[in-house]
């Protein structure tokens, strides 16, 4: 297991249900954080380390901001209505001044087809991204999100540091957050519920098996 704290200015995550107007999950989704580190370590394939797990910690709650951007509305297979109405103005939630620890478990991955048991794990790989990113090819910058929501730091973290409030899966949560994205139509898209800790606290330990959410294709009939 290995910790990193990630750090981006701002970041859109769009509601899976949003129209017209853009609102944002009120945190990075694990889905989309399992993305960015494989952005981060140079992996195309979203199945290569199915059944990793992630734990959230973040310094503050982020700001939401609401702008006026370029949205675009019909992406896939319909050139016609894109060219003409795709990109518009609209109004859009960005959450400001992201900053939280995640916890990566590579313990349940999911050796995908063709690959041996000795093929490195997520969070080995992210390591060695981290301390040597001159040897990972990827194309692009690191994002989290969109191509345009760079991220500005990502960093191992051995102890943390200060203050943080957890991001703990909890079936009763206030918050809702996908853990896999069905980016053709949404049958295979899932959520989970979770709870932000009113407090913060100083990090003594490794999170427990309850601060974590696994990342699983539901084509391969999993789920953590």
């Amino acid at each position: 297991m290995i910790a990193v704290r990630i750090q981006a200015p701002y970041a859109s995550f769009r509601k899976s249900y949003a129209r017209s107007f853009a609102e944002s999950y009120p945190f990075a989704p694990p889905a989309t954080v399992y993305g960015m580190l494989l952005s981060l370590v140079g992996e195309r394939s979203r199945a290569r380390h199915v059944g990793v797990r992630l734990a959230f910690a973040y310094a503050r709650q982020p700001t939401v901001a609401t702008t006026l951007r370029k949205l675009s509305r019909y992406k896939y297979g319909v050139a016609s209505k894109q060219e003409k109405l795709g990109n518009a103005p609209d109004f859009v939630e960005t959450l400001c001044g992201l900053d939280f620890l995640c916890w990566i478990d590579s313990s349940g991955e999911v050796t995908e087809a063709g690959h041996g048991a000795a093929f490195p794990r997520l969070e080995e790989r992210v390591e060695h991204a981290v301390l040597s990113p001159e040897t990972v090819t990827r194309s692009g910058i690191v994002c989290l999100g969109l191509s345009d929501d760079a991220v500005d730091a990502v960093t191992l973290v051995s102890q943390p540091e200060g203050t943080w409030r957890w991001l703990v899966p909890d079936e009763a949560g206030e918050v809702e957050l996908p853990t896999w994205v069905d980016h053709v139509g949404a049958v295979h898209t899932r959520w989970r519920r979770f709870r932000f800790d009113a407090e913060s606290k100083e990090i003594s330990r490794s999170p427990s098996r309850e601060h974590f959410v696994a990342i699983d294709d539901p084509r391969l009939g999993r789920r953590g």
